[in-house]
Parts: structure tokens; C-alpha cells; sequence
């Protein structure tokens, strides 16, 4: 409650009357659910009777966009609760919520005069979460997320990117939300790199001084697949920074389990055909894994059995991890994990001669 009236009176004295608006509505709904139904119909009295609130509801809406292709430079997601699931290692997840613990008792902090900026860096190679985490974020802490698309944001125009940066702080700070950098490194290069021009450069001093005038009650999330190129600067500007990588070995259970879902499956429960398709699925991201399985479920829908068989498995993992298939090396694999001579033959629309040449 304390973050919207400072909130408020940061736009009041601004003459922002988007982030007013959002504030006040904000601070409203904190009335109402403490009940007090009397303070939240006054405050949206208010703001009707200044007449800005019909004037700025399509404000509200609206995103910045960038001047020279007209595409708008952010994606705003609402918040969803219990949306996004994810498997973290113990580590990882603890950090996580001490992050989240820190935007949520955002009020105290603030009371107490401690101002701790809210920058998260999550960096690691791709399809581990990042973007998830983002997510899983957003809802716990009730917040909308701004996510910038950087394919509009870096602009061929001179000068214009700067512009873009600008424009996507300014917003995110105007109501409440988390503001989410994804592809970190397209806009926070090393400013040594010799083969950037000098415009990148100068983009990455106008990151910098943005993320340094970022309101602390404000948050700002970044994504990278490559921390080696970010400029050193640019590290030194997030409170809190984090490695996601693959998932550890004791998580692969839960995370299969969340990814089959309620789809039937035909080994699921046996722990020893388990324990070889984590094998079978060791070093792959989670991201890649969501890939294989979701085939898997795709076909058995279309072929009208709806069940996740460990045939049917095996034959996307080798699709997966070969670009060109043999039929005889489909063959070794399929029988090498206990699928009978019979069966293949039967699926891969073979001979049981050929199949048993193909064994030997």
C-alpha cells in the first residue's frame, strides 16, 4: 500500500497521469480486500470526478511502439496463477524466492527507508526456464509482465534504439509490473567488442543509465543464453544473478511427471523402464524434452490412442538425437531397449527376417 501512494505521488508531481490511474486503481483494490469498501469507492470517486479516468483507460492499454516500422517494442502477459510449472535444483529455487519474498514485502521495505533494487539476471544455456521463471514469476507475485520484443526494439535508424530502451523503461515504470528483457545480450553486448558499431555502443550507455534511474520499487528481469558477451557493466547492475542449467539427476522424475501430465502412460509407474528413459534423456534441456514428448502425444492423438507408449518414445528420442535415419542402427536402439523383435517389425513395417539380420 505504501509503494502505491509513493507511486502515486511520483506521478502527481510528474504530471503522469497513466502511472496516477494505475496506482490509484492498484491502492483501491488493496482497500477493498482489506475491507474497506468505503476508501476503495472513494478513491475510484476521485478519479472519475477528475474526468481522466475514460481519457486514460486507452493509455492504459496502449504500448510503446517503435517509430520507424510502427511494431510495437512490448508484449504485456497478465498475470495467471498457478500457470507455469518448473523444476529447479534446490539452489535455484531458493534464490527464486528470496526474490520473490523481496517483491512482495516491497511495502516494508520501503517503510523501513531500505532501498534494495529489484534486478534479477538469469543466464545459462537455452531452453532451461529462464523465460519460465519469468512467468512462474509474474504470477507469484501478482504482477502483469512486460516482456520486450527486441527484433522491434533494435531499430536501423539511427539513434532509435536508444529511443526504444527509453520508451520500454518509461512504460514499465508507469504501473505496476515486472519488465522482462529476454535475449539479454542483443542490447547488452560488450562494449569492447570491436566488430559492433559505434550506435550498439552507444545503446548500451543508454541501457545502463535506464536500468540505474529504474525506480527501485520497480522490477526488471533479464534473460541471456550468452553471459560471456554481456559488457561487465551491465553485471554490476543486477542485485541478484542466477545460472539456470539442466535440471540435477533426482529432478527428472518430477519433471517427467509434469510433463506427461495426465496422459496415460505405459511406464510411468515402473520404475526401472524410468530410470532408462532418464538415461536416454540425460544432457537434454528441459525445453528439448517438452519437444520429444509433446510429438509423442501429438501422434497418439491423431492415431486415436491417446497413451504415451515407450515404443513410441524410443522412436522420437532417435529421431530427435539423429537427423538421418537408418533403419538398421532404429533397429540396434529399439531392440537394445527392450522392445521385442515382433513389435518392431510390426511398426516399422518390416520383415522379422530383416529384423533379426539387423540384430545379429
Amino acid at each position: 500500500m505504501y509503494s502505491e501512494i509513493l507511486r502515486i505521488i511520483e506521478g502527481g508531481l510528474n504530471n503522469d497521469k497513466r502511472k496516477i490511474i494505475s496506482y490509484s486503481n492498484r491502492l483501491a483494490n488493496h482497500f477493498e480486500k482489506d475491507g474497506d469498501i468505503n476508501m476503495a469507492k472513494c478513491i475510484l470517486s476521485a478519479i472519475q470526478q477528475l474526468s481522466i479516468k475514460g481519457s486514460t483507460m486507452d493509455e492504459l492499454r496502449s504500448v510503446p511502439i517503435d517509430n520507424e516500422s510502427h511494431l510495437k517494442i512490448v508484449e504485456v502477459i497478465p498475470e495467471n496463477q498457478n500457470r507455469t510449472q518448473i523444476v529447479l535444483s534446490n539452489l535455484v529455487k531458493k534464490q527464486i524466492e528470496d526474490f520473490i519474498e523481496l517483491i512482495n514485502h516491497q511495502d516494508q521495505l520501503e517503510l523501513f527507508g531500505i532501498e534494495i533494487q529489484k534486478t534479477l539476471l538469469l543466464y545459462g544455456q537455452p531452453g532451461c526456464g529462464k523465460t519460465s521463471i519469468a512467468h512462474y514469476i509474474s504470477e507469484k507475485t501478482k504482477l502483469p509482465l512486460v516482456i520486450a520484443k527486441l527484433d522491434a526494439v533494435v531499430s536501423s535508424l539511427l539513434g532509435n534504439t536508444a529511443k526504444n530502451i527509453s520508451r520500454i523503461f518509461d512504460y514499465a515504470e508507469a504501473s505496476p509490473c515486472i519488465l522482462f528483457l529476454d535475449e539479454f545480450d542483443a542490447i547488452a553486448k560488450a562494449r569492447d567488442d570491436e566488430h559492433e558499431l559505434g550506435e550498439l555502443k552507444r545503446v548500451i550507455n543508454s541501457l545502463l543509465q535506464n536500468i540505474d534511474s529504474f525506480s527501485p520499487s520497480s522490477i526488471l528481469i533479464a534473460a541471456t543464453n550468452h553471459s560471456n558477451l554481456l559488457d561487465k557493466a551491465v553485471w554490476r547492475r543486477f542485485q541478484t544473478t542466477i545460472e539456470v542449467g539442466v535440471p540435477d539427476e533426482y529432478l527428472w522424475k518430477e519433471l517427467l511427471g509434469i510433463i506427461i501430465g495426465d496422459f496415460d502412460c505405459d511406464f510411468k509407474n515402473e520404475e526401472k523402464r524410468m530410470e532408462q528413459v532418464i538415461k536416454l534423456l540425460s544432457g537434454k534441456t528441459p525445453s528439448d524434452i517438452k519437444t520429444i514428448f509433446n510429438k509423442v502425444k501429438a501422434q497418439s492423438v491423431v492415431k486415436g490412442i491417446n497413451r504415451i507408449t515407450l515404443l513410441n518414445l524410443l522412436l522420437e528420442i532417435y529421431n530427435f538425437n539423429n537427423s538421418n535415419a537408418n533403419v538398421d542402427d532404429l533397429v540396434k536402439f529399439l531392440y537394445k531397449n527392450g522392445i521385442t523383435q515382433n513389435l518392431i517389425a510390426e511398426n516399422l513395417g518390416i520383415s522379422l527376417r530383416q529384423v533379426k539380420n539387423d540384430i545379429k
